[in-house]
């Protein structure tokens, strides 16, 4: 039995015969040429023969019969193709109902949205949430946690559409990457008891400070797990993040977790011996310059500025240096000398900045709190 396309094919050739005859002028040869294959010829019936003046509308039906209700094809079906003045037309609107139909175009391929759920809804984790959120990473429905111990926290995810549901085990069931967002010193208990919930299905994704992967591990019996350490300027989308891999982490959830803390700033990966020092640099460093700010703001003050004209170009300052580092690339050295004239005022006080020790103060506080940060990962 051959389909509507397949007989279209086969008389294909009388047509084209037939559109011959109708273009013949009256005095001139006509070579009838291209008649059906006899196979063809054999599926379509005995009306289907060497003259396009006989494809009536018996040799036609199966093809011109069908369920649509187009005014054309409905006219076309009861005409039958001998008349040379309207020979032509039908012939266009027959190829146009024969034609077989073009095929829609898949729609694009994307990455399977996935579920996001937060063990903690402390302030990091609303930044990360809101960041996702407000970023096009995922969908506020997609995101999850469960009520805080203080009701404004689960109310601040709420307001972004994050969904509440009632308990910690319930957003492990219902989440694809699990983010551990609650206070270090608890950590354990909670892996703990959400053990026989997790599986090597689940993505394990820790911002918990000075826990090492070794713990995560052992504490949730899963080996699918990411280490992440995010800093406080993720609340304003510029947060310093850095990250490491477990064993089982696929470079699937290695994109997935980039996408995620790339939505609050920049992300790094390394390796998790370097943790300790990231904490000391980025985690806790946001404080140092905090209180650089403060200190310069005050000097502007003492130097006869006000308060808030102080405190602005204190802040903006900071900003803009760093700005230039990031994306000049060139050295804070280098980017310090073209600053410092000769018998300048930045050069002096740069001087006084010497001689009160500034860069060997925050050296040692760099130093000071990645060794703090070791001795909590001890114990």
């Amino acid at each position: 039995m051959l389909t509507h396309e397949q007989r279209f094919l086969c008389l294909l050739p009388s047509l084209r015969r037939m559109k011959s005859v109708t273009d013949h002028t009256p005095g001139e040869a006509r070579v009838e040429t291209n008649v059906p294959h006899a196979s063809c010829r054999q599926a379509l019936g005995p009306s289907v023969g060497t003259k396009p003046q006989q494809i009536q509308r018996k040799a036609l039906q199966p093809l011109l019969h069908s369920e649509s209700s187009d005014p054309c094809q409905q006219q076309l079906s009861c005409q039958t193709i001998s008349s040379r003045r309207a020979a032509r037309p039908s012939l266009l609107r027959f190829l146009a109902m024969a034609a077989p139909p073009q095929p829609t175009p898949a729609p694009l391929a994307a990455d399977a949205a996935f579920r996001l759920g937060f063990l903690g809804a402390g302030n990091l984790a609303e930044s990360i949430a809101r960041g996702v959120a407000a970023s096009g990473v995922l969908p506020a429905s997609a995101i999850r946690t469960a009520p805080h111990r203080r009701p404004e926290r689960a109310a601040a995810f709420a307001s972004l559409g994050a969904r509440i549901l009632d308990s910690n085990a319930q957003v492990v069931h219902d989440s694809d990457v699990i983010v551990i967002s609650v206070k270090p010193q608890i950590v354990k208990q909670v892996l703990v008891e959400l053990k026989p919930l997790l599986s090597e299905e689940k993505l394990l994704v820790s911002i918990a400070a000075g826990i090492k992967m070794k713990d995560l591990q052992d504490w949730s019996g899963q080996r699918r797990i990411i280490r992440v350490m995010p800093n406080t300027p993720s609340a304003v989308g510029q947060a310093a993040s850095v990250m490491c891999l477990g064993e089982m982490a696929t470079e699937k959830d290695e994109d997935r977790v980039k996408s995620l803390f790339s939505a609050i700033g920049k992300v790094w990966t390394a390796e998790e011996k370097y943790f300790d020092a990231v904490t000391g640099l980025s985690g806790s460093g946001p404080a140092y310059i905090f209180l650089a700010i403060e200190a310069m703001a005050d000097g502007g003050v003492a130097a006869g500025l006000p308060r808030d004209l102080a405190l602005g170009l204190a802040s903006q300052t900071v900003f803009g240096a760093a700005t230039m580092v990031s994306e000049t690339g060139k050295h804070p050295g280098q980017l310090k000398d073209q600053v410092t004239s000769p018998a300048g005022t930045t050069i002096a006080g740069v001087h006084e900045l010497e001689k009160g020790s500034f860069r060997g103060t925050l050296i040692n506080a760099v130093v000071a709190a990645t060794t703090r940060c070791r001795e909590l990962s001890k114990n």
